[in-house]
């Protein structure tokens, strides 16, 4: 695939405020790459702090022209055009256009270039550099290797930055590239920086190692015991052997002196620790010469390896969990990249080793997903959103373990510190709307099912909303202050689903059966507490996401249960108890008939409450946003319609017409401002018919990125694709570059986890319909059905699925360009009977049986059962040629 045959997205002068894409790996940490070409928001040493920034730590460029001996230019890859102009006025629930006081000082001191332009398709940062200057062309590639499936190269502490210099002129230039890095072994990711200097600094030594290709900087600290938070190294790697190289310096004039004469440094290798209070940094400088027409990548690596990952209770969540403060303890985690790598240096060696795999397969990823013919904003949204499982949100545990807070603290997150995680941890209501990390890497996704019903579970079957590390100690029966008081219903709801969608999307039944249990568990607790008669119907408490409980009979926990309820029969099968499977249908089969009846309002779905019982927090006559919430994950998980089809159509419509604004002009936006008023959005709670209790829902007025992302799906799903690409086209021009970082929806904290529903947009998009267990794959598009071009993933392979549809042929193709993929049966829609069909595996025909074919123009179906398992492997194609 190429990158010049697709419409890219260039983010230039204004849309560069806010640019800030996070790199870093799974469970690692991220640093984030920003439109100004500034690496700021530095959360790699076990801390959330979004407005963290280590000084000295750039790249730069020298160049001279050859012949005719020219003048030097050496400038900093960074500029300051946008620093000292107003921009439009961002909400202040985000501040990624705010530009830390350490790169206004770095361009003060030194020169930058005078402008960039940022290509930005996530995983891959580019950026272009220009100074009227520097005849040279200058240009990075940049990135943290992501691959689909493969979480350990996907897990990386280390971010690539592939720097490409071209000479356009006709004459002979030598140029040369440099990379520093300020060794902040011993610091905690929150106390302030100032140049080389901190109270937490001390003890720290630089020291020069050569490693085949590769020149590195070692940095590490001698100060700090092996088990201190702060411990750990850094390396700054150059993949040349003759780079020139200052292990150690701290003068920022005396530094750029250096450099800035020959584009050499003086290859001084000094490995004295640092005074108290003082660290090094590090610099590594690459020289060539280039003659008219030629371009030379000089390749850097930053690495970093902090293994203590610990947890302090002294936190008022914990508080709350444990019953007690006990601020001295440290409560060991630990990071799974420690279990593979030694050191910093080790890290930085992995990826030299294996790096025109890593990025090959980065790229391959790249291109995938963007080069498709679905709509820019809905790929924007599916892709911007991988990021937050590889933001500081995350983070990948020694024991395998993957946890998640619902977003970092920062200025949406007023009510708590500015540093740390907001909301822990793996908040089951929260994690609800995750589809991303559920579908990329689904054995990580699997660990938190675990976690839930084998560590957190009550014994009578509630599942608490929040986990408690380390899993070592006593499982809590208090919740945390945040949140409602009971135990999440809708948590535990999706606790059920996310476990069939996890046996779906793995086909292990020896997995399914090591949770079944505690999904049993639940079913008891559920008839129980909330349904004793197994009505398929739920009136009574009802704690939830929004932060306190509703009461009465609703659709959004209503068809959350009868999902749970299909999904629990549909596992029971593999399990062999056919009596539970049964019960769980006829509970479903009351539930859905009782909704219908007493909440159908003629255009969508009410909530029946007694609001003299219960005056406060319940949405009654509302339009709720959420309120097919369970049609949402039935759709995906290929249960079907839980309400009849046409009432859920309208609804979900009403939804869009009664929830969206166009802009936010004298619209009252509480408690909570996530919107500019310029902007538009889709609100959570409206009421076109009246009814607006003095006390509605809890945050009904805002707009949360996540629900935009779910409804847009869900409207996908009903066949009602324009106004879930109005909705995506809103959301994702918010996040432009100018007030909101394309990389960051903010809900109750930055980078926040509900915003991973994005990935529903895809499926739904695709109508994709898989399940492992079965060896069934089904494709029936809900966008441009008759020519669409879109990636897909699997348990084991992922590529690209084309369909074209023209008068009485039906041309389909499945590329693989990763891993591989096993089917028993194939699935499409067609527009009418097929009369024959031809299927091919690069070119070799497969035997194939033919059914379930005819139907409407819309809807009908057929599939290809396979002789025998048909397994394709990465670079196969299987085309599909039907003849109607």
């Amino acid at each position: 695939m190429n990158t010049t045959s697709r419409q890219r997205r260039i983010y230039q002068g204004e849309a560069l405020r806010a640019i800030a894409m996070p790199l870093g790996g799974l469970g690692t940490g991220s640093i984030a790459l920003c439109g100004d070409g500034s690496l700021r928001q530095w959360q790699i040493v076990n801390q959330i702090n979004h407005l963290a920034c280590v000084p000295h730590s750039f790249f730069a460029v020298w160049g001279r022209c050859l012949r005719p001996r020219g003048q030097a230019v050496a400038r900093v890859l960074q500029s300051a055009a946008l620093y000292d102009s107003p921009g439009p006025a961002a909400p202040p629930t985000a501040n990624d256009h705010q530009v830390p006081f350490a790169q206004r000082a770095l361009l003060r001191e030194l020169p930058g270039v005078q402008g960039t332009t940022f290509t930005g398709e996530y995983p891959i940062a580019e950026l272009a550099y220009q100074d009227d200057a520097l005849p040279l062309k200058v240009t990075l590639e940049a990135f943290s290797p992501f691959i689909p499936l493969e979480a350990d190269d996907s897990g990386l502490p280390a971010i690539l930055f592939n720097f490409t210099v071209s000479n356009p002129t006709d004459k002979t230039w030598q140029a040369s590239l440099a990379a520093s890095l300020q060794n902040v072994a011993g610091w905690d990711g929150g106390a302030p920086l100032d140049g080389a200097r901190s109270f937490q600094y001390g003890g720290n030594s630089n020291s020069l190692v050569r490693l085949g290709e590769m020149t590195a900087i070692h940095m590490s600290t001698a100060r700090l015991p092996q088990d201190d938070a702060g411990y750990g190294t850094l390396a700054l790697a150059a993949l040349a052997p003759d780079a020139t190289y200052l292990t150690q310096w701290d003068e920022l004039r005396a530094f750029w002196g250096d450099f800035a004469d020959d584009g050499r440094l003086s290859n001084a290798a000094d490995s004295t620790p640092s005074a108290m209070g003082r660290t090094w940094n590090g610099a590594l400088a690459v020289p060539f010469n280039l003659a008219p027409g030629e371009s030379r990548t000089v390749s850097f690596i930053l690495a970093w390896h902090f293994p203590n990952r610990y947890f302090d209770y002294d936190d008022r969540h914990y508080v709350a969990l444990l019953g007690f403060s006990d601020p001295r303890s440290k409560f060991w985690v630990g990071n799974q990249y420690a279990n593979r790598f030694r050191s910093a240096l080790d890290v930085a060696a992995y990826v030299q080793a294996n790096a025109p795999r890593l990025t090959r397969l980065t790229r391959l990823a790249r291109d995938t997903f963007f080069d498709s013919s679905l709509p820019p904003a809905l790929i924007d949204a599916v892709t911007s959103q991988m990021s937050v499982m590889r933001s500081p949100t995350c983070f990948w545990a020694q024991d395998g373990r993957f946890y998640g807070f619902e977003g970092g603290n920062g200025a949406s997150t007023l009510h708590t510190d500015p540093v740390g995680g907001c909301c822990p941890l793996n908040c089951t209501h929260v994690w609800n709307y995750e589809m991303t990390l559920a579908r990329l890497f689904p054995p990580l996704e699997r660990t938190m099912r675990e976690t839930e019903w084998l560590i957190q579970q009550h014994p009578s079957g509630y599942l608490p909303h929040r986990v408690l590390l380390p899993i070592y100690l006593p499982r809590a029966t208090e919740h945390s202050l945040k949140g409602p008081d009971s135990p999440a219903l809708d948590g535990l709801l999706g606790g059920i689903l996310k476990t069939y969608r996890e046996y779906r999307a793995g086909g292990d039944p020896a997995w399914l059966a090591t949770v079944w249990p505690g999904v049993k568990r639940a079913l008891d607790y559920l008839w129980t507490a909330h349904d004793p008669e197994r009505a398929g119907v739920i009136t009574g408490e009802q704690p939830n996401t929004y932060d306190i409980s509703i009461y009465g009979l609703n659709s959004f926990i209503g068809t959350l249960y009868l999902a749970a309820l299909l999904s629990a029969a549909a596992m029971a099968g593999p399990m062999n108890e056919p009596a539970l499977a049964a019960e769980c249908r006829a509970a479903y089969e009351h539930g859905r008939a009782e909704l219908d009846t007493r909440l159908w309002n003629g255009e969508y779905y009410v909530q029946d409450v007694d609001f003299a019982q219960h005056p406060e927090q319940n949405f009654g006559l509302g339009c709720h946003s959420d309120h097919l919430l369970g049609q949402w994950w039935a759709h995906q998980l290929g249960l079907g319609h839980l309400l009849p089809a046409a009432h859920t159509a309208s609804a979900a419509g009403a939804i869009f017409a009664h929830n969206f604004r166009d802009n936010f002009h004298g619209i009252r936006q509480a408690p909570r401002v996530f919107v500019a008023d310029d902007d538009a959005g889709l609100v959570v709670c409206t009421w076109p018919r009246g009814g607006r209790p003095a006390v509605p829902t809890e945050y009904s007025d805002e707009v949360w990125t996540g629900l935009e992302y779910e409804v847009a799906a869900l409207l996908l799903y009903e066949g009602q694709p324009a106004p879930a690409l109005r909705i995506l086209e809103a959301a994702r021009a918010r996040h432009d570059g100018r007030k909101e970082n394309p990389w960051n929806d903010v809900e109750c904290g930055d980078h926040y986890v509900r915003a991973m529903a994005a990935w529903s947009v895809l499926e739904a998009a695709l109508g994709l319909d898989y399940d492992a267990a079965a060896g069934s794959l089904g494709f029936a598009p809900n966008w441009n059905p008759d020519q669409i071009r879109a990636p897909f993933v699997t348990a084991h392979g992922w590529g690209t699925f084309t369909q074209d549809r023209a008068g009485n042929t039906h041309a389909a193709t499945l590329f693989l360009a990763h891993g591989q993929l096993t089917l028993n049966r194939l699935r499409l829609v067609v527009t009418g009977p097929a009369t024959s069909a031809v299927v091919s595996l690069d070119g070799q025909p497969v035997t194939v049986r033919l059914s379930e074919t005819g139907g409407a123009a819309s809807n009908g179906a057929a599939s290809f059962e396979f002789a025998q398992p048909l397994t394709l492997a990465a670079g196969q194609t299987l085309a599909i040629a039907i003849a109607l």
